[in-house]
């Protein structure tokens, strides 16, 4: 069995450090993410992220994806129902400078790391949905199922996707868009993305 430290609030969140994992606040304020810019990186150096209901894919001189999950086991929810529906789809910003190290549960696996909308998100959101959606991240955890987070289910690749975050140690760009049947039971119908 793994042995856990207590939590000291005193030190900077970090592996050894871990927060519990509460969820999201509800009404929590919105971080709007800016685009990355990438124009000052050798070409070789550009990554970017792609996720379609399936697969978070990592893109860039090393390819590597992770099986993913995003909005209830089901699979009944719309991308436009507030904490029920997957992820919106739509253009995040994810900065590794705010990976949190998480005491492991279940629902939340071991590391979060928040999404941030950009602005056209955070438009299309509020033009077709008549909200915006906060509070969403990226993490891991055994139970299928988030109220519009991306999950990592397996423990391995929830690691893995994280060490290569850590690593990467710049901000990257993450389009959501959704393919085959998540696409249809997910995409708003009002709202094609």
């Amino acid at each position: 069995m793994r042995e856990r430290s207590e939590f000291d609030p005193s030190k900077i969140n970090s592996q050894q450090n871990r927060l519990p994992a509460p969820p999201p606040a509800s009404g929590e304020d919105l971080v709007i993410g800016e685009p990355v810019d990438t124009s000052m990186l050798d070409a070789a150096l550009v990554v970017y992220l792609t996720f379609d209901g399936y697969t978070l894919r990592w893109i860039g001189a090393q390819a590597k994806e992770w099986v993913a999950f995003s909005g209830v086991a089901g699979e009944n929810a719309r991308e436009s129902e507030q904490d029920i529906g997957p992820t919106p789809q739509g253009h995040f910003t994810i900065d590794p400078a705010d990976i949190q190290y998480l005491v492991e549960g279940p629902d939340w696996g071991s590391h979060r790391v928040r999404l941030q909308p950009v602005a056209a998100t955070v438009t299309r959101m509020r033009d077709c949905f008549k909200l915006i959606r906060t509070g969403m991240y990226i993490h891991g955890g055994d139970v299928k199922g988030t109220k519009g987070c991306i999950e990592l289910n397996d423990n391995a690749e929830e690691k893995a996707f994280f060490a290569a975050l850590a690593a990467y140690g710049r901000p990257i760009d993450l389009e959501v868009k959704y393919a085959g049947t998540r696409e249809l039971a997910y995409e708003a119908p009002e709202c094609p993305y």
